[in-house]
């Protein structure tokens, strides 16, 4: 099968590989569609290592089911439409057999796999992987846009986790993909929404998505901003769509009275935060981290997207075929544009 290789030079090359061996507990999907995320880009600059070279990554992928091993009970017959989860869990650790993975979200499992991290990717015709992570998608559903639906899975796991009932004021700190993305579901879910972001184009996009206020950081005093926007009380929820020590310790203080921070983005690795003593015992601020999504959150999204309640045109801003894979992933790591979709065959 056709796949783009990382190479040792951390270049990109399209090869031929054997498609992978379909094990008997495992399904096969033709991949149509796969996005580009900023986690390929850690391993594309060599910021994050690989298992192996060369190596394939992707982890977004959307396409038709084209085999069903033999020992596969679940229900999924060859030609269904799927979108892929690529969080493959054990299922035999604390964390699945306690429920954590099901409340809280796959990364929750002490040995999970993920498909084009930790094991070769979905920038290839064929990928292979467990019946659970098979997700059918409607016809109304097209491949690029079941693409979006890992990415936006994971942004709706912390979105949940900010939202107050009823659900009130947030600031989202980045207008990337995740954090425009993070602003769609917060505004599907009621919620009113300050975004910021030092590119003024994103702000537009954000406009465009529904932003109450869309707010340059560069040009105005973004803690007075939020004051404004929340009356001077504070924001119910931050959701920090950046991983930058200063800016999560801003939103941090932009919380009000037992607000919710939502770390939707890591930092570099050590990466410390300070936390004001007196504010947190007084304040009663929740800090939390979000990673991956349950598969009620991934079902949950694929609805979203097939009802048409996000307007994924202005989040998708570029669409190729394979030999696309280097070029848009030097653009991610240039900022430029949203989303970057593969369509394989697909649309």
């Amino acid at each position: 099968m056709k796949a783009a290789l990382l190479k040792e030079d951390l270049s990109i090359k399209i090869g031929d590989v054997p498609t992978p061996e379909l094990k008997r507990d495992e399904v096969m999907v033709r991949v149509r569609a796969c996005g580009v995320c900023a986690t390929d880009v850690k391993k594309f600059t060599g910021a994050s290592g690989t298992p192996h070279f060369p190596f394939i990554l992707g982890h977004e992928p959307a396409g038709i089911v084209e085999a069903v091993g033999a020992d596969v009970d679940k229900d999924i017959q060859v030609g269904t439409r799927a979108a892929v989860a690529p969080v493959i869990v054990c299922g035999e650790c604390d964390g699945c057999v306690s429920g954590l993975v099901a409340q809280e979200g796959m990364g929750m499992c002490e040995n999970y796999h993920v498909v084009g991290y930790s094991g070769d990717g979905a920038f290839a015709e064929y990928i292979t992987v467990p019946p659970e992570n098979v997700f059918p998608i409607p016809d109304a559903l097209s491949f690029r846009d079941a693409a979006l639906v890992e990415p936006v899975a994971a942004c709706a796991n912390g979105v949940f986790k900010a939202l107050k009932s009823p659900p009130g004021k947030a600031v989202v700190l980045g207008a990337g993909f995740m954090g425009l993305a993070s602003l769609a579901l917060l505004k599907l879910l009621g919620a009113q929404v300050l975004i910021a972001d030092l590119l003024d184009e994103r702000l537009e996009t954000a406009k465009m998505l529904g932003a109450d206020a869309a707010v340059n950081p560069g040009k105005v005093d973004l803690m007075q901003m939020v004051m404004d926007f929340t009356g001077g009380k504070g924001a119910d929820s931050v959701l920090c769509a950046v991983g930058v020590k200063s800016l999560t310790e801003q939103g941090l203080a932009m919380l009000a009275k037992a607000g919710r921070l939502v770390l939707l983005a890591s930092g570099p690795k050590g990466t410390k935060i300070e936390v004001d003593l007196n504010n947190a015992h007084y304040y009663h601020p929740v800090i939390t981290g979000s990673v991956s999504y349950t598969a009620a959150q991934f079902s949950w999204v694929i609805n979203q997207l097939a009802a048409g309640a996000i307007n994924t045109d202005l989040l998708v801003t570029h669409t190729g075929g394979l030999e696309s894979v280097e070029k848009f992933l030097t653009l991610t790591t240039q900022q430029e544009g949203l989303k970057k979709v593969l369509l394989m065959g697909g649309d």
